[in-house]
Formats: C-alpha cells, structure tokens, sequence
C-alpha cells in the first residue's frame, strides 16, 4: 500500500509539473512577447531605437500590443551613427502599413513579410538593390537617392507614386503597374524606358538617363512636358571612315522623331536611313546633338547628347600656308598614309616640293599645305658691258650676272652660272665671253 502510496503520489506531481510548463507555454504564446536582443535585432543601432520608441513598458520585450503600430518612422542618425538594417521589422508586419527609413545609411531593407504595407519611404540611404514585389498592398514608394541597381516592382496594381530618382538603375519594368500617376526615374542609368502601359501618368520626370528615345503617345493624361524633365540625356557612339564621309550608325525606335542635329547643314539632315552623316571630324569633336519628339501633342522634343569615338584621323589639304583654299580631306587610321589630292597649277613658274608635314605616317589630326618651289623657264637674254641679264619668258622673272664674278668658276662652284657657260664645257673663262660678245 506504501508502494502504491508512493507512486500515486509521483504521478500527481510529475502531472502537476507539467500542467505547469504549459501553464507557462500558452502564457507566454498568449502575450506573444519578441525579446529585444541581438538575435532578433542584429543592428545595434535600430534595436536601440526599437526599445526607446516601442518597448512602452521597458521590460526588454514587445508585447502583441507593443508592436501594434501603423507608423514607423525611424528618426535621422547623428553623424557618428547609422542602420544598417532593419532587420527585425518583420515583428510589426501584422499592422505595419507605413515605413519611413530615409537617410539612416541603410544598406539593406527586407520589406517581403509587411504584405500590409502601403507607403514605404527609403530615400538617401546605401542600398544596393530593393524588391517590394511582394508588398503588394503598396500605394507609394520612394527609394530615390540610394545606390540601386536593381529594383524589383513586380505586379503592384495599387501604386500610383513611384519615385527612384538619383540611384544607379540601367532598367526599370513599370508595364504592370497600371495605376501609376506620379513617376520619377531622372538621373540614372536607363537606356530605355516604356511607359505605354501607364496611361494615369499624370506627372513625369526621366531626365539625365541615357535614352535615345522616347514615346509619350499614350500618355495623355500628362500636362504639358517641358525640356528640362525629360532633356539631359546622353549615350556614346562611334564614328566610321565611309569614303569622303564620315558615317555614326544610330538607332532609335523611330526615325522620323528626330526633328534636328547639330549636323545639319541648310536643306541638308543630318541623320538618315539610321545614320548620322559627316564630313569633317569637327562636325562632332564636340559630339552630336539631336531632338527627339515624344509624339505627345504638349510635350516638348527630348534633347541627347551623342558622345563620339573614333580610330581614324583626319588630314586636311591646302595649297598655301594661309590655309584658305582646301584642295582636299582624307581619313587615315593610325600610323596610316594619307591620300593625297591632285596637285593643281597654282601659278606660273611654281612646282610642288612637299607637305608641310608629314602624311605617310599619321598619328594625329592633321592641317598641311603645299611648300612650292621655282619652276622658272630662264635663258639668257642680253649681256652688255660684261653683265648678262637672265629673263623667264613666262613670268619675265628677271636677274642679272656680272661676268667677272663668276671668272674660273666651275659647275661645282657657288659662283658657276650655267646661263653664260655659253660654250658649255662646265667652266666659265675667256672662251665664254669672246662667245658672249659675238651673240651679243
């Protein structure tokens, strides 16, 4: 009967013990309570904050009614501080629909498990990449001022407020976002942007990008479209020799939208056929400009600016130093040899002698003109009193030789003149002048 006593008596307290530890369980899941540490909160920095702002009772944990917050907003960092994540948020996903976390240097935000979220703001911090995909309850986003190159939006048919200006981003998928009214994508990285599907867009800003076109024709709901909030962009292209000209291949979605170049030169366009046309590397030293219309009825054309490369140079050919009468361009790639223009007959009694520089081995752009030479037809035409007087017929260029000046003087000699070597044996003496006299 002891025996039996005993473990009737075991048996009651190992139950009583464990209606206790369940006691305890359902106690503790019935409150809910997330401890406030570095498991849960890794950054430091936000889990202070998380038990300043919403630890109301200071035990170092959140009750189910602590986290019941619509709003957070988290404060500036002093300078010496910063976020870098926040993990830990998803505890207020049940409530959460609005979090602000600007300029805290965020570098990473998980906002998937606040699917009740409707307005996030991330603005100014250091992040890299974003999805909001699966915050589909989403009505605004600002990610703008970050470091982004990738954006994943997603199907987020409530969202009217994109902004994600000034990050990094080389694309951007908005087609499903049909409910879109306010965009702004300026100064990234894009070198294409469809907005045809975001026909509520009522204001709209793609400046500073890299786009080459651009098609507003579906968005009427726009207001008038100014330059400056869709101007700015730029893009590269490079120059090819193509004969005497100089052809930049360029494509753009639609070629009769581009309404002017800087390379247009009176009737003539130039841009063709998908090409820009030149005919001198200065045409475009400074790159090439082109307007571009958006085919919306009050929107201004797009400006882009084309910076552009080449590997060939450019020799320009002229027949006198001045430099004013061109004879001819050619285009050489490096180390190459010019084709050089035909020699006109500039002057009489003129022959060419050389470049001014040389074209057989370019390596740069290049200006040079004709070094002439006399080419002069003399003969003799009078000798008196010992002088003889040397004449061009063709240009009566004339000059005169004393005789005695040039006595003994051989054809190797700087005073022989072969003009009164009149007997013609390479030397001039006595023999020269009796002949001189006699003709004369």
């Amino acid at each position: 009967m002891k025996n039996k006593a005993k473990r009737y008596l075991s048996f009651l307290v190992c139950v009583t013990m464990f209606l206790g530890c369940l006691g305890i369980g359902f106690t503790a899941f019935g409150n809910d309570l997330v401890a406030i540490n570095s498991d849960n909160f890794p950054d430091a920095v936000f889990r202070s904050v998380i038990s300043d702002r919403y630890d109301s009772n200071s035990d170092g944990f959140l009750s189910a009614a602590e986290r019941d917050i619509s709003l957070m907003s988290i404060p500036g960092m002093a300078d010496d501080e910063s976020i870098k994540t926040l993990k830990g948020i998803e505890y207020f996903s049940d409530s959460l629909t609005v979090l602000r976390c600007g300029a805290i240097n965020l570098e990473e935000l998980d906002t998937s498990s606040l699917v009740n979220l409707t307005s996030l703001t991330c603005m100014g911090n250091m992040l890299k990449t974003l999805d909001v995909s699966h915050n589909t309850k989403l009505v605004t986003l600002n990610c703008s001022s970050n470091m982004l190159t990738s954006l994943t939006l997603g199907s987020l048919s409530s969202l009217n407020m994109l902004h994600c200006y000034a990050n990094n981003l080389t694309s951007i998928d908005v087609s499903k976002l049909t409910n879109l009214t306010d965009f702004r994508c300026d100064q990234n990285e894009l070198t294409s942007l469809d907005v045809s599907k975001n026909t509520l867009l009522k204001e709209f800003t793609c400046s500073t990008n890299h786009l080459v076109s651009l098609d507003l024709s579906n968005n009427t709901a726009l207001d008038a479209v100014v330059g400056p909030s869709i101007g700015g962009q730029t893009t590269t292209a490079q120059a090819l020799m193509h004969g005497v000209e100089i052809i930049i291949p360029f494509s753009v979605d639609k070629e009769t939208c581009i309404t002017s170049t800087s390379l247009d030169k009176g009737d003539f366009s130039g841009y063709s056929l998908g090409e820009f046309v030149a005919y001198d590397v200065n045409d475009f030293k400074d790159g090439v400009d082109y307007t571009y219309s958006t085919s919306l009825p009050n929107s201004e054309d797009m400006t882009v600016h084309i910076d552009v490369s080449r590997d060939f140079y450019q020799v320009n050919f002229y027949t006198a130093e001045d430099m004013q009468e061109c004879l001819g361009v050619s285009f050489v790639k490096a180390n190459g040899s010019a084709a050089e223009p035909k020699i006109p007959s500039v002057e009489p009694c003129k022959a060419f002698d050389r470049w001014s520089g040389d074209v057989t081995d370019v390596t740069e752009d290049m200006r040079v003109y004709i070094i002439w030479k006399d080419n002069h037809s003399y003969s003799l035409c009078a000798f008196d009193n010992g002088t003889a007087t040397i004449n061009c017929p063709v240009c009566s260029d004339s000059y005169t030789v004393i005789f005695k000046d040039c006595i003994n003087a051989k054809e190797t000699d700087g005073n022989y003149c072969k003009y009164i070597d009149v007997v013609k044996d390479g030397y001039i003496n006595a023999k020269d002048y009796a002949q001189l006299i006699k003709m004369f």
